[in-house]
């Protein structure tokens, strides 16, 4: 920005874009430039020269110094200068889709960035820093999101196995007196009376005791069938093979 172009911005209250703008230099200024740059717009707007002159102008002129002075003191520091690139690639990362190249009335436009080194070298680094962001935040949720796929895990298993272990077998249950000869797991036929014959479990048979009831008691899980007996006991048989 040129300095009737500075002076103009400070009359009409406007505030110049950024440090760059303020001493009226570009991003590719070298150290060397934008101190001379410096010094110049210092001497310009020093108080000393407005003691004499209006309130309103001494003001004006105040306020243009300070940020004279700011812009050098972030300008004037290589690592500060870099910090504050990066910043404005963050708020203006630049061009649209078409990378900076904009047609108008059929001239091809490339936006003078895109030339600058300085500028694509801070773009690249304020890139690569979000996207190290992402990574971290990434890998910081891992570890919790591996530790509840665990636990849920768990939970599963444990619940699983309690049913498992829960669930009854064909196996036998205490009961009432089967009968003389006759006991739980025994093969048998049922024969008239009704009443029970054991036979080997090898050949032809009705079911195999699981165990029996009472009229007012339930059979086990597995029974085939059930045979009341003349004692007035139920039988619980499964089937056999």
């Amino acid at each position: 920005m040129a300095e009737s172009e500075l002076e103009a911005a400070v009359v009409a209250g406007a505030k110049p874009q950024d440090h760059y703008e303020v001493l009226g230099v570009t991003r590719r200024a070298d150290h060397d430039q934008i101190r001379r740059a410096y010094l110049d717009a210092a001497r310009r707007w020093h108080p000393d020269r407005f003691s004499n002159q209006p309130t309103a102008e001494a003001d004006e002129a105040e306020q243009a110094m300070r940020r004279v002075t700011q812009a050098w003191s972030v300008l004037g520091n290589a690592e500060s200068r870099a910090a504050y690139d990066r910043q404005l690639v963050a708020r203006d990362p630049g061009p649209g889709p078409r990378a900076g190249v904009t047609t108008d009335e059929g001239v091809t436009r490339i936006d003078p960035r895109l030339l600058d080194p300085r500028f694509l070298a801070a773009r690249r680094e304020a890139q690569l820093e979000q996207i190290s962001n992402r990574t971290s935040l990434v890998l910081r949720a891992a570890p919790l999101v591996a530790m509840l796929g665990l636990l849920v895990a768990i939970f599963v298993f444990t619940a699983y196995a309690r049913n498992s272990s829960a669930e009854p077998g064909p196996t036998s249950v205490p009961g009432p007196s089967l009968g003389a000869g006759i006991a739980a797991n025994d093969c048998v036929v049922v024969t008239s009376g009704p009443a029970l014959l054991e036979v080997p479990c090898t050949s032809t048979a009705d079911g195999r005791v699981i165990g029996a009831r009472l009229a007012d008691g339930v059979c086990p899980l597995g029974t085939d069938r059930d045979v009341e007996l003349s004692n007035g006991s139920i039988v619980c048989l499964d089937a056999v093979g």
